[in-house]
């Protein structure tokens, strides 16, 4: 049993000593040659320096250039090493064997009990620089090395040197910019180290970026700069830097709209713009392209390292932009879960992933499933859709199984005791005890208003809530504010009560429970359930509107009105008209505009250049001398002289007069405050906003001074007041 090991040793010796015996002296270049099928080394005359007695000699990566008096040999499967300076021969170990650089040679060997290959450094004569770890090595600076590993099927990045690691192995990513590296995970913050494994930044950043005369910063929206040598030139809170100068952010200050004298705590902020989710109460200031939370806890978002990403039901939704990771939070900032690498949101459940595995946590903050899920889907009467084993089933409020996890898909339904089911690539409609309304025999299924449309070859289906088949159609259906029917370029409809419309209209439009059907001359009215109002024979052109129990309609080219019979309450006679509301509707007869009544008695004469529609008990109208505002009796409750009026949300009016100058009229016409301002804006606190001389204040109903003029911008946002002092 020991004759293998005679015969290694004699081989190695009689390699060492033919290696000595020619190359004690060699000329001029080095190349390789082929004897017999083996190979060696001969000198630029043809001299032997190493005899020809190897498989192969050259690198495992195919090339064979023999680098500084070094090359490879190939044996039995595998390489060594020949150094020619030092007539050394090393033993044949390595699964790979390339140069690196100049100086060193990439190796790799296989590790114990599998056969993957990890790399390291040698140099010529054979001794480790680095260890046989790694799955690749990149050198980024003269002795800083890129090297990386697999871990759970993904590829991770760091940097060593000869001596310790300089940057653990765990980023996405390692690159370098100017003298510096910059490691990076998930392609979002990043941390930038010297190239002694020191970090240059002490904070995490969102970009680091050389330029010609430093490197520049980004974090959060804000940016600043470092000089070549990374001394700082300006500190991360600038808006912009760029070869043009450096911009700042304009100064916030907010305080509650229950302090309108600032003498209460405020909050300032260097932002574009501060908004507010007022359903939640958290103020948002936008910074850039970041949004900062600042109604929330110092303790969650002092760093400003948090995203937001959901609001809901009192709960945070956000992202750890430094660790990666998602977390659920009261809106006071006290945690509730995190850690997790995505978190969805519904309006009764938080669905949080990790390592590819769903959990549930209720409203509450409670996990309710014992173990995870392969997939989740957002829930339905309080049951939650979710996967296991490629399958689906359902989930009940508490996390005990509903229904067993037999379905291929399944999606939510308009009705709370049903869902659609995808079974053996058919789907149907099934409750929440396995039971089928519809049958699982359809291509393709989807809800619309109370109806199921269902798909079969060419043919569509029209199925009511109670699984019967309504139609039974050969044509496209496409779901818009109605089911419109296409075939070729005319269409029909499937009305809100089921009643089918043969496609042969050029156009069809909805008003309330009512559809106007026209084809290339007339229009064909017909109420939801099928009752025809409007023939063509009645020769109506077109339907505008319905409003207060009449529809505005064209006939001959004149306006008039018609009632839900069909019956011409108000003669076309018109040139033009808008809808009745609080029983007048405004009319155009001879180019100027008046009033008449359901029984188109005339109340207010043809007077004016324009008129808008009655609305407590008021109208905007227009004349040569401009406009004003008049009473369903014509009588004018603001003077005709202004040269614009303007009917706001809130029922106050916009007054403009020929300077320019704003004011504003409450419901009545009275004057709140007289044209004397750039602009006004009306607030639903009862508050307005005005400006004069480009700065802004805050004048209550009676028009007196709450906030002085001398805000560049000033908003309000629920309970908050917003201000910006230049």
């Amino acid at each position: 049993m020991k004759f293998p090991v005679l015969y290694l040793s004699m081989r190695i010796f009689v390699t060492c000593f033919l290696f000595l015996l020619f190359s004690s002296v060699f000329a001029g270049e080095l190349k390789i040659y082929t004897l017999d099928g083996l190979q060696g080394v001969e000198d630029a005359e043809g001299k032997v320096v190493v005899p020809a007695i190897y498989e192969k000699l050259g690198w495992s990566n195919g090339t064979n250039d023999i680098i500084n008096k070094t090359i490879g040999f190939y044996e039995n499967g595998n390489w060594g090493l020949i150094n020619i300076r030092t007539r050394k021969v090393g033993n044949a170990g390595f699964r790979i064997l390339e140069p690196f650089n100049d100086y060193l040679i990439e190796a790799g060997k296989v590790t114990p009990y599998s056969n993957v290959v990890k790399r390291g450094l040698i140099d010529e004569k054979g001794e480790v620089i680095i260890g046989f770890n790694y799955y690749t090595i990149d050198e980024l600076f003269p002795g800083v090395y890129k090297v990386s590993e697999y871990s759970e099927r993904d590829l991770y990045f760091g940097v060593v040197n000869s001596e310790k690691v300089l940057i653990p192995v765990k980023h996405e990513n390692i690159t370098v910019e100017g003298n510096y590296m910059v490691s990076g995970s998930k392609g979002l913050t990043k941390r930038v180290y010297k190239t002694d494994g020191t970090l240059l930044v002490d904070e995490w950043v969102d970009n680091f970026r050389f330029v010609h005369d430093g490197y520049l910063i980004s974090k959060e929206g804000y940016f600043g700069k470092l000089d070549q040598n990374g001394g700082w030139l300006h500190p991360i809170k600038h808006k912009s830097i760029n070869d043009q100068g450096v911009m700042e952010f304009p100064k916030w200050k907010v305080a509650s709209l229950d302090d309108l004298k600032l003498e209460g705590e405020t909050l300032d902020i260097f932002c574009d713009s501060v908004s507010l989710d007022p359903k939640h109460d958290i103020l948002i200031a936008h910074v850039n392209n970041a949004e900062h939370i600042l109604a929330a806890s110092n303790l969650l978002f002092n760093d400003q390292n948090n995203s937001l990403k959901s609001i809901r039901n009192g709960f945070l939704v956000t992202k750890n932009n430094k660790l990666q990771k998602w977390g659920i939070y009261k809106t006071d900032g006290r945690e509730v879960a995190t850690g997790f690498d995505s978190v969805a949101v519904d309006s009764l459940y938080f669905f949080t992933k990790t390592k590819g595995d769903w959990d549930v946590y209720n409203m509450f903050g409670r996990k309710i499933n014992e173990r995870p899920f392969q997939s989740i889907g957002f829930a339905s009467n309080r049951n939650v859709p979710a996967m296991r084993n490629d399958y689906w089933g359902w989930l009940d409020f508490r996390g005990n199984v509903l229904l067993n996890y037999t379905f291929d898909k399944v999606e939510r339904s308009f009705s709370p005791n049903h869902f659609l089911a995808k079974n053996y690539g058919s789907w149907g409609v099934s409750n929440f005890t396995g039971d089928w309304l519809v049958l699982a025999e359809y291509d393709s299924i989807y809800c619309y208003d109370h109806y199921y449309i269902g798909q079969k070859g060419a043919a569509s289906y029209v199925i009511d809530e109670e699984g019967e088949i309504l139609q039974s159609l050969p044509f496209e259906i496409i779901p818009t504010d109605y089911l419109k029917l296409a075939n070729d370029q005319y269409i029909g409809a499937i009305t809100s009560l089921g009643y089918y419309v043969h496609p042969q209209y050029e156009d069809i439009q909805l008003h309330g429970n009512y559809y106007s059907l026209k084809d290339s001359l007339f229009v064909t009215l017909i109420q939801s359930n099928g009752r025809v109002i409007v023939k063509p024979e009645d020769e109506i052109q077109e339907v505008f509107g319905y409003s207060e129990g009449y529809f505005h309609v064209l006939k001959d080219g004149k306006h008039g009105f018609i009632d839900e019979n069909g019956k011409l309450r108000v003669a076309n006679r018109y040139d033009e008209a808008l809808p009745y509301n609080e029983g007048l509707a405004p009319i155009k007869l001879l180019g100027r505009w008046g009033f008449i009544d359901k029984a188109e008695i005339l109340k207010i004469q043809p007077f004016y250049k324009y008129s808008s529609t009655f609305l407590n008990g008021l109208a905007i109208i227009q004349t040569n001398d401009g406009f004003g505002i008049i009473t369903p009796a014509g009588k004018e409750v603001v003077e005709v002289r202004w040269k614009n009026i303007e009917r706001l949300s809130t029922g106050n009016y916009r007054i403009v007069d020929w300077d320019e100058k704003v004011g504003l009229c409450d419901i009545n016409g009275r004057f709140i405050v007289r044209p004397n301002y750039e602009s006004i804006e009306d607030t639903e606190n009862e508050l307005l906003i005005v400006s004069k001389n480009g700065l802004k204040g805050i004048l209550d109903y009676q028009g007196f001074t709450k906030l002085p003029l001398e805000y560049s911008e000033l908003k309000i946002k629920g309970e908050y007041l917003i201000l910006q002092k230049d």
